[in-house]
């Protein structure tokens, strides 16, 4: 016994030598696993005196292994022995040595860990082996042992004086033990010990629980006054049980007069009130439940109670709240309520609802939240109702009348909101500069969600009242401003008149719910006025009394022309500018409302805001907003707007932010909310009526510092040292990115597709294209300067991107410089953006990119293998690498794919192409295709193979577009030129022009010619081999749909076979006679269809499937149709693996 208490001793004591911890742990161990080892626990735990607390509560470890040893029924061998001895041991102990003070000396956990052993051994033998479990420990408080119906001389048996306070403790503790591993619906567990517990509830229905509630009771009534902490924990185990004991035992007058006595018990309260919830919120039959609550008269009980404390007054709502959830429940319930039933239901729901009115207007949100669920009942209830085409009764209507300025009133904030200072406002949560979301403000977000659920579902129920509650108070709040003016300092108002900030931000609220009420109902269409109207939209149907439109936008004029914005109250300026924002229409139709709101987001609680946060969000609804205003309104503001913005725009680089934009991808810190600004200022200077001259002021005025910044930065160092120094790295990224957000303001470039013309019309004027034309040049060769920083790579793809949607072909020039320095220096992450973004580019400017395009394919692909090349050889180092390489191979057939798609198919035919065509496509389809591993990207790879072979084997003259082609319109194409109105030039055939190639040049037909090679030999055996593999997994949605485009490239290699497409290319397939089969809708014989001859006497054959498989496979593929073909190519495949 000593040595297992030195063993914890060194087991737990952090100064011990690590070995001789791991031998002492070790040592624990055996005696856990030892099959006497429980018997030296059991001595050890219950010998005088005591020995360490730490070894006590290892030997109850020891002690609840064992009995969990025994089985979940305590029935393996000689458990019944081990049973009982430990529960004599440790019931004497309880009794001698908990009953007097050496109890309060007991550690809580070891007490705690005791009444936890004890439930064990309870669950291990009750009741076949210890059927008196529940009058054993009853007996050890000194309660007598009592069964039958509960009376009021009940009690009288109960003799106070025997009653131990310390055993009756333990005794709860063992309960509420009991309730844990037996009821809670918390703990997990399994089927047998789901049906040992229910057998073990059954048994003490009989008798035991009649024994227990005896106890609670004898407690209640002796012991409240004395101790009330154990009147407290009676409460709380009377309503777990509840849940699953007889309801009689509790509710009868005896037991139900004692728990209302204690409704006035300041230290009872609570829980006497969370107990008669528990015991409402019972699951029973409606019926019973009506009954249950008449009994308890629980309406009355609660109107009859005091609730000035927070905490009981949040009780007594939670309490209401069950009440009405039932009621509510009853009343719906169509099946087994009577309509008595119903009536009475309705009637005492109509009885709660001022109670239920009462706890939801408490200046305490915490008290007001415990009816939501009751309300939301109530009002689903006439919603109901109202779908019905029943009209609500006057009492019903009254309830919402005194709800719904209820309801709004609670919108607003407390006006003890701890809102911080400006000076400790400054912290940026997140890039677009919004306040940092703590607790209190999460949990009244959620208050006001639920709040405005209710509103609008009045807003369903009774239109009118509504917008009399919505429109009263806002319009009262926005008088009330224009009047007498708003205080940021003071939360109410001063009571001479002017308003504090918490009305005044609910009046602004109250603006912004209506119209997302009307928004999502009807949708915002800002008309012009008319006659007779403010502001005017067609009638909404819910006439002058419900919600419109007019409405709304008066409300917005009230709201802009009160100077509530003027307030530097935090709460106020994000919510107003929002307000413009989302309503963007209403200046549409208003537009006299633009000067004084750009005014303002100009001004002091705009763009100037004294709490940092603020201003950075307030830069992003400038942003929003200017973007929103039609672009002719614009330039009468340029002049002013880049004056008052000017020296926010001054750019001052923070390195801190550089690990966590390239690790995290959380930004540059405060540079992300003044690329808004800058963003803005070229908004503002893109209008066409804005005049040159002065636009062209303005923009030397924007870009001069930016310019001269970067080249001071350039020319005060060489590179090697400029790449050594992060300040000055992330400054000039700075200021490339600042250049790119202004160019990003203007318009992007309108592009006709169908023209061969190196240049492209756009809006710019000559003098503003050669202002961009020459940050372009800078850019260029500050990125050559600097190319092996990811910075400086990152910045200037931004900006060159920009300049090119917005000076289109013209900037095209810059592309291959571009790429050629990202590609030279980029990571995997790197190159997987860098080809999504020529994906884009080829998609935009299609034959006038084609010259550029075929430049850069060798290098960016080099580039791509070379990355999976070496991954190859190598291995992938990890996770993270292994899905960046992933999505590089999403990337890399995604921008093949868009080459095709946009028409460009002919950058693989030039000159100094053409002979790596096969060299190309081949890990296309020997690696990619067959990787399983990756479902998407073998589907991409299937789907680059099918456009490569509709353009070069189908269709290749370029007389249909790529992207529109499908397997039945290609199969109407004949290379007859004359079916074509030769006068008109397609898209292919525009970028063919582009690049001097023809379609029927010697070498585009030598190319083509090898990859049709290639296609039989490598892409065909590939549309077998992949779905053949043992880990390819047919009944996966993504394998499924790889089968799908397996399937359309066999159709299209089909259709590319015939005679007539075949174009005189010759075949080295050797021509072998097929049976005669039927003629398909591709058209032709088959038997003079070359991949039909290759197909079912060669390739299939060399699988090992039969003749006749094989015949019948190709009629299958030249006679169904996609979706017919699919369906049996998989059956096919599922067959043929058997």
């Amino acid at each position: 016994m000593e040595q297992i208490v030195e063993a914890v001793r060194c087991a737990i004591d952090p100064g011990t030598n690590q070995s001789v911890k791991a031998e002492a742990m070790q040592y624990c161990e055996s005696v856990k696993a030892s099959p006497d080892g429980w018997r030296a626990c059991l001595e050890l735990f219950t010998t005088t005196p005591e020995k360490t607390a730490e070894s006590r509560l290892f030997a109850l470890q020891v002690i609840d292994a064992m009995v969990m040893g025994t089985g979940i029924r305590g029935r393996e061998s000689g458990a019944a022995a081990k049973l009982s001895a430990a529960r004599a041991a440790l019931l004497e102990f309880v009794s001698t040595r908990y009953s007097g003070l050496s109890y309060q000396n007991e550690p809580p956990f070891i007490k705690n860990t005791l009444a936890h052993t004890i439930t064990l051994l309870a669950l291990a033998s009750y009741p076949a082996q210890w059927p008196t479990f529940v009058k054993d420990v009853i007996s050890l408080a000194g309660l007598p042992d009592i069964t039958g119906a509960l009376t009021e001389d009940s009690t009288r048996r109960t003799n106070a004086a025997s009653l131990n306070p310390f055993m009756v403790d333990f005794l709860l503790k063992v309960l509420g033990s009991l309730d844990e591993e037996m009821v809670n619906p918390a703990v997990p567990r399994g089927a047998e010990e789901m049906a040992r517990n229910t057998d073990i509830k059954d048994a003490m229905r009989v008798e035991d629980v009649n024994r227990m509630a005896h106890a609670w009771y004898s407690i209640l009534v002796h012991l409240s006054g004395s101790h009330p902490d154990l009147a407290k924990s009676a409460l709380r185990l009377m309503g777990v049980y509840v849940s699953w004991i007889d309801i009689g035992l509790i509710v009868n007058q005896p037991f139900v007069s004692v728990i209302f006595s204690l409704l006035k018990a300041p230290a009872l309260r609570g829980q006497a009130c969370h107990c008669l919830a528990q015991i409402v919120g019972k699951g029973m039959r409606p019926m019973d439940k009506l009954c249950l609550i008449r009994f308890l008269d629980i309406i009355d009980v609660m109107s009859q109670l005091e609730v000035g404390d927070i905490e009981f007054a949040e009780e007594v709502g939670k309490l209401a709240n069950v009440v009405g959830v039932e009621l509510k429940a009853i009343w719906t319930d169509k099946d087994s309520a009577t309509p008595e039933a119903h009536a009475t239901a309705v009637a005492m729901l109509e009885k709660l609802m001022p109670l239920l009115l009462s706890f939801l207007s408490h200046e305490y949100d915490e008290v007001s939240s415990s009816v939501f669920a009751s309300i939301g009942e109530i009002l689903s209830v006439f919603k109901k109702i109202q779908r019905d085409g029943a009209p609500l009764t006057a009492s019903q209507q009254g309830f919402l009348s005194s709800l719904m300025p209820i309801l709004v009133d609670k919108l607003k904030y407390d006006e003890d909101y701890p809102w911080p200072a400006a000076a400790d406002a400054s912290s940026i949560g997140d890039n677009d500069g919004s306040l940092d979301e703590n607790d209190e403000e999460v949990l009244f977000s959620e208050m006001r969600r639920n709040l405005r659920g209710f509103i609008d579902a009045i807003a369903q129920i009774e239109p009118a009242l509504y917008n009399s509650a919505m429109l009263t108070t806002a319009q009262a709040i926005f008088k009330q401003c224009s009047q007498y003016g708003v205080s940021a300092e003071q939360a109410g108002d001063d009571g001479h008149g002017r308003l504090g900030w918490v009305r005044a931000e609910l009046g602004i609220y109250l603006t912004q719910a209506y119209g997302e009420r009307l928004s999502s109902s009807k949708g915002l269409r800002f008309n012009g006025p008319k006659h007779g109207q403010s502001n005017g939209s067609q009638p909404n149907g819910t006439g002058v009394s419900g919600p419109s439109i007019e409405s709304l936008a008066d409300l917005l004029t009230m709201m802009i022309q009160s100077g509530v914005v003027a307030c530097q109250h935090p709460a106020i300026a994000p919510l107003y500018f929002e307000n413009c924002v989302r309503f963007g229409g209403y200046f549409d139709v208003r537009k006299e409302a633009v000067t004084p709101v750009l005014t303002s987001f100009l001004g002091a609680t705009g763009v100037r805001h004294p709490h940092a946060s603020v201003r950075m969000r307030v830069w992003y609804f400038l942003h929003r907003f200017v973007k929103n205003l039609h672009i002719s309104e614009l330039s009468m503001y340029s002049s002013d707007f880049i004056s008052a913005v000017n020296d926010l725009l001054l750019i001052s680089a923070d390195p801190s932010t550089i690990n966590s934009a390239l690790t995290t991808g959380t930004g540059y810190g405060m540079f992300d909310s003044q690329l808004f600004l800058f963003e803005s200022c070229g908004i503002m200077l893109s209008p066409g009526n804005l005049d040159d001259t002065a636009r062209m002021s303005l923009l030397q005025h924007l870009f001069n510092p930016l310019f001269s910044g970067a080249q001071r930065m350039m020319n005060s160092r060489s590179s090697e040292q400029i790449l050594q120094d992060p300040r000055s790295l992330l400054q000039i990224h700075h200021y490339l990115t600042a250049i790119g957000s202004i160019i990003k303001g203007f318009p992007d470039v309108r592009v006709d597709s169908k023209t061969v013309s190196v240049s492209s019309p756009h809006q710019l004027s000559p003098s503003t294209a050669q202002v961009f034309l020459k940050a372009a040049d800078m850019c260029i060769a500050i990125l050559e300067a600097l190319r092996d920083s990811h910075l400086i790579r990152e910045a200037a793809r931004f900006a060159l991107s920009r300049m090119l949607s917005v000076l289109g072909a013209e900037a095209l020039p810059y592309l291959p410089r571009l790429i050629d320095n990202l590609v030279s220096s980029c990571a995997v992450e790197e190159l997987s953006d860098l080809l999504g973004f020529l994906g884009l580019v080829v998609f935009k400017f299609k034959p006038q990119v084609a010259p550029t395009a075929s430049k850069l394919l060798l290098p960016v692909i080099s580039k791509v293998y070379g990355f999976l090349d070496q991954v190859a050889q190598g291995g992938a180092s990890g996770t993270d690498e292994v899905l960046l390489l992933q999505d590089l191979r999403k990337a890399y057939l995604t921008w093949v794919l868009a080459i095709f798609n946009s028409d460009l198919d002919g950058i693989f035919l030039v000159e100094s192409n053409a002979p790596h065509l096969v060299t190309i496509f081949r890990p296309i389809a020997g690696q990619l295709a067959i990787d399983t591993a990756s479902p998407p990207c073998q589907r991409l790879a299937f789907s680059v193979l099918f456009k490569a072979i509709q353009a070069w084997m189908v269709d290749p003259m370029g007389w249909h577009t790529l992207a529109t082609l499908t397997p039945s319109a290609a199969a109407a194409i004949s290379n007859a030129a004359n079916s074509k109105d030769s006068s008109r030039v397609f898209l292919r055939q525009a970028a063919a022009r582009a690049l001097g190639i023809g379609f029927d040049s010697e070498s585009a037909r030598e190319a083509r010619g090898q990859f049709k090679q290639f296609v039989l030999n490598t892409v065909v055996p590939a549309c077998f081999e992949t779905p053949t593999r043992p880990e390819f997994n047919m009944a996966d949605a993504q394998a499924s749909l790889v089968v799908s485009e397996i399937a359309l490239v066999l159709q299209m290699t089909l259709l590319a076979g015939r005679p007539d497409l075949a174009g005189g290319d010759g075949s080295s397939v050797a021509a072998a006679p097929l049976p005669q089969l039927l003629t398909p809708p591709t058209g032709g014989d088959l038997n003079q269809n070359q991949f039909a001859v290759y197909l079912s006497s060669a390739l299939l054959p060399r699988m090992g499937c039969p003749a006749s498989m094989a015949t019948e496979f190709v009629q299958a593929l030249a006679s169904l149709d996609q979706k017919q073909f699919k369906k049996y190519f998989a059956a096919f495949l599922t067959s043929s693996s058997q």
